[in-house]
């Protein structure tokens, strides 16, 4: 859901991203076993003057999209990139910060020291309303950029090559609708699987989890990256490219809520391996029963995210966006 101004409306569905303290729902499980390594975190980041620390506001998930000799390209929501791009215009943030750490809260460097920063946020221009249409935005970071202990991604998540490897998105705009439209009304026959820094356990019962509360503050696992599986398929718009998903913890479902936005939901293809078939906007207002983000299913999303690969820096990755969709569409 787009909320670039947090209150712009009141509405039954919100978004599961952009607080200050990213908070998450119940029921997902830790990636214990970095099964998915190429999941990010991002951070808009306040430098501060020593001996006054950091501090992280606006936070969401993302998936590596691309990397080449110049650029690590992060895909995220757009109203995620919007948020950033605002704030660093009126000197609110200084920077996005990006980390592929399986856990935020352990190890070393502590804190915000790990975060690489210098992420420049762009938006799929005047498309991402309302909520949940053609919400994805890019972050660009130069491969020399650093985190304060110097450390470049290659430098910090290079030894992990999956980390490093770029998710498969839908190989054209038909394998969404193919995947979907079979199963008609039978919508629990397809299972997905979003995968982001808010999906933690809020109050958790062992054997159990505990109730989603979103509006309770999460720390304790809003650093820490998370599974949510089991999610099945509700229902799918083309018009508005939105892809709904059902999650139930009566019937085993994991879900998404607060700091999962931009976040990527994946379908195990048994051909294709794993496909990342949509990302995290919105659901409802409790964190209860759905998941919902755009689903690659109309050009414009193919254009967009095309202009990722581009040869050269974040600028190349701007101008190409400006001559898809408009001069001047994305603001400086």
């Amino acid at each position: 859901m787009k909320t670039s101004q947090l209150a712009r409306v009141a509405v039954v569905t919100v978004t599961c991203s952009i607080v200050s303290t990213a908070q998450a729902i119940t029921w997902g499980q830790q990636d214990l076993n970095n099964k998915y390594p190429n999941v990010a975190y991002l951070r808009g980041i306040v430098e501060n003057t020593p001996p006054v620390l950091p501090i992280a506001r606006f936070n969401c998930s993302g998936s590596l999209l691309h990397i080449d000799a110049q650029k690590v390209v992060i895909l995220t929501a757009a109203h995620c990139t919007d948020i950033w791009r605002e704030e660093i215009a009126a000197r609110r943030l200084d920077t996005v910060g990006v980390s592929f750490d399986q856990n935020n809260l352990t190890g070393s460097p502590p804190l915000l020291e790990r975060y690489v920063r210098g992420g420049v946020p762009i938006s799929l221009p005047e498309k991402d309303a309302p909520f949940e249409k053609f919400d994805y935005g890019l972050v660009i970071f130069s491969t020399t950029d650093v985190n304060p202990a110097g450390e470049t991604i290659q430098a910090r998540w290079g030894g992990n090559p999956a980390a490093l490897t770029p998710v498969q998105v839908p190989p054209d705009k038909e394998y969404v609708p193919d995947l979907v439209n079979p199963v008609g009304h039978a919508t629990a026959l397809l299972s997905f699987t979003a995968v982001g820094y808010g999906t933690g356990e809020r109050f958790p019962i062992p054997g159990q989890g505990g109730p989603a509360n979103p509006n309770d503050p999460n720390d304790a696992t809003s650093r820490i990256r998370y599974i949510a599986a089991r999610l099945s398929y509700n229902a799918y718009n083309p018009t508005n490219d939105v892809l709904r998903l059902s999650q139930n913890i009566a019937l085993g479902q994991n879900g998404t809520c607060t700091g999962d936005s931009g976040g990527p939901i994946f379908n195990e293809d048994g051909p294709l391996g794993r496909v990342q078939v949509a990302l995290v906007s919105g659901g409802d207002n409790v964190c209860r029963a759905t998941t919902a983000g755009p689903a690659f299913s109309r050009q414009e999303a193919f254009d967009f995210l095309s202009c990722a690969r581009i040869a050269g820096d974040a600028s190349s990755v701007v101008k190409c966006v400006e001559t898809k969709f408009g001069v001047g569409s994305v603001p400086k």
